[in-house]
């Protein structure tokens, strides 16, 4: 029985489409849905993969959807989900592919999943994109959603990559469609897909890195509500690491996935297979590997969506075991739970960038972002203070040598001295900083107007703009970014001393000096020179206050004029 596209809202089963019977629906999606049928003539189940009808006229999504049978249909590998055959029946788009029983990475839980398992995923997934690189295709969205994982007896499991429409070939432009919509999920895209760059076979790494990032920890690399600040997350902040994520992992890991997860594609390793095997290397052998890396590469214990209870503590993780989850039949579209697995929180997908900012505007932020390195001339350091600041609550933490602003091992003392640090940082501005005591320290949480707050201790200091300052010698550093007015990224400094803070400000590059008004409360600026016109640079001093005269505060305007930075910091809630 046919019917019109007009009135085919979902097959019913037993219902015959385009030759093959109807057994049920498998999944339904934003363009789609994806049903279980049998072969017209050949004794085999088969995933049937339809058009909504209202996205036929639309000839961009046409074109993606047909392109997928096209590409795949030159992809023969036993990592990739095989296509059979396409065509049209009453105006009505249909693909026909191998038919995978079982479940997504997406829904496996992380908690429960042995990091061998994880890593021997990524890895079969490698063998399936470096195949297709070497005939020229990207995959552009490599995600757990769009991997499947099939039972197969004595044999283990099967790993298949799912969903190539939008692949394309390496010569086609990566870049946004014409339509305004960005079509890879968020939060695993690369930094080039996210600045409209050329694609190459790297943009796919980056994007399977996050994935055993997800697959390891139970959340991404850089997760947050506000998509300004996943991007920026992309674009500017190195990956947390997996080995203070989950208890148990070696620090080599991180080292691996600090290489994939590079922001210049020509950091990382030179295929997703190379990726694969230095991260079982890793796993399975830490003592004798050690993959370079760049001095600083690692940033805060935590870097994920915050909840209002100590977000930076450890996952909650059982016992591994390497019993695979309970089986169901999916497809990429589907959207229903595993059976007697908890569904673990999937990261939002921000698939139209366009309906927040609009595609253009949204390329805009990002070309500032990530054009600031300049040639600073320089000129006269601020003038000092003539009245010594007083000494503050930061020299009644237990004493320790003076932390260096070069990366270096951070000890279990560092880091009992840092936490205690950010508890003090948050004590003090309270309407800026999350919530964090002694009693129940956290190092990452929402900040002013929800935007995202990381502490850092000095051995894992972040990595700086060519044109930010590096501010001495501190005891730890609260930076933030994002939120709902993001006017502005800001970071808190703490120091041991006053005298470290002089010697922080005598260290700028040149500057211009003047005092303002926060909520009744007057404070002196520096005002760096030099800065991109939509990016102007600031550092706060706080020696008019005594419970403050060990703090300095650094605000860079996103996307703002210096009349607009000044707006912010006066409306900042800083006292």
């Amino acid at each position: 029985m046919a019917r019109g596209a007009a009135q085919l809202t979902m097959l019913r089963p037993g219902e015959v489409f385009a030759g093959y019977t109807i057994e049920r629906l498998l999944g339904r999606g934003g363009m789609g849905s994806v049903y279980l049928a049998r072969h017209p003539r050949l004794p085999r189940l088969t995933a049937l993969k339809l058009l909504n009808p209202e996205m036929f006229h639309d000839k961009e999504i046409r074109t993606r959807f047909e392109r997928e049978a096209d590409l795949v249909a030159q992809l023969d590998h036993p990592n990739i989900v095989t296509v059979y055959d396409r065509g049209l029946e009453d105006e009505q788009l249909w693909i026909s592919m191998q038919y995978i029983d079982g479940t997504d990475a997406a829904e496996v839980d992380a908690a429960s999943l042995p990091p061998e398992r994880a890593v021997r995923i990524i890895g079969e997934t490698a063998k399936a994109l470096d195949f297709a690189h070497r005939r020229g295709v990207l995959h552009r969205d490599v995600k757990p959603a769009n991997i499947l994982l099939e039972r197969a007896g004595d044999a283990g499991e099967r790993v298949f990559l799912t969903d190539f429409g939008i692949a394309r070939f390496r010569d086609e432009t990566g870049r946004l469609t014409q339509t305004g919509t960005f079509t890879a999920t968020l939060a695993y895209a690369s930094p080039e897909q996210l600045s409209g760059a050329l694609l190459d076979h790297r943009s796919d790494q980056y994007s399977l890195a996050c994935t055993l990032f997800r697959l390891l920890t139970g959340t991404v690399p850089f997760e947050a509500t506000n998509p300004v600040a996943v991007i920026q997350g992309h674009l500017q902040v190195p990956p947390p690491p997996v080995s203070r994520l989950r208890p148990g992992l070696p620090v080599a890991l991180d080292a691996v996935l600090a290489k994939a997860l590079a922001k210049r594609a020509d950091d990382r390793f030179d295929s997703c297979a190379e990726f694969a095997g230095a991260a079982w290397h890793a796993l399975t052998a830490p003592p004798q590997f050690a993959p370079p890396t760049r001095p600083g590469h690692f940033a805060p214990p935590r870097s994920a969506e915050l909840p209002a209870a100590n977000p930076a503590a450890p996952i909650p993780l059982q016992p591994a075991t390497d019993q695979p989850p309970s089986v169901h039949v999916v497809e990429n579209a589907a959207q229903t739970a595993t059976p007697g697995l908890p569904r673990p929180r999937r990261p939002r997908s921000y698939a139209t960038i366009g309906g927040l900012f609009g595609v253009l505007l949204v390329l805009g932020l990002i070309g500032s972002l990530v054009a600031f390195s300049r040639d600073e001339t320089g000129s006269a350091a601020p003038t000092p203070s003539t009245t010594p600041p007083p000494t503050t609550r930061a020299t009644d933490l237990p004493s320790t040598t003076k932390p260096s602003t070069s990366p270096r091992p951070t000890t279990t003392t560092d880091r009992a001295r840092a936490s205690a640090a950010a508890a003090t940082l948050s004590g003090e501005f309270p309407a800026m900083l999350p919530e964090s005591t002694p009693q129940q320290v956290v190092q990452a949480g929402t900040g002013y107007n929800k935007a995202g707050c990381f502490a850092y201790a000095p051995g894992a200091a972040p990595e700086i703009h060519d044109d930010d300052p590096a501010l001495g010698d501190w005891l730890v550093l609260w930076r933030c970014f994002g939120g709902e007015d993001n006017k502005a990224a800001f970071s808190f400094y703490l120091y041991d001393s006053p005298a470290d803070v002089r010697t922080a400000l005598d260290g700028l590059p040149g500057n211009d000096r003047s005092t303002a008004t926060n909520h009744g409360h007057t404070y002196t600026n520096y005002l760096l020179r030099g800065s991109e016109s939509r990016r102007p640079r600031m550092v706060t001093e706080f020696s008019a206050d005594p419970g403050r005269a060990s703090i300095l505060m650094y605000s860079t305007g996103f996307i703002a004029t210096e009349s607009e930075l000044m707006s912010w910091w006066g409306a900042a809630p800083l006292n």
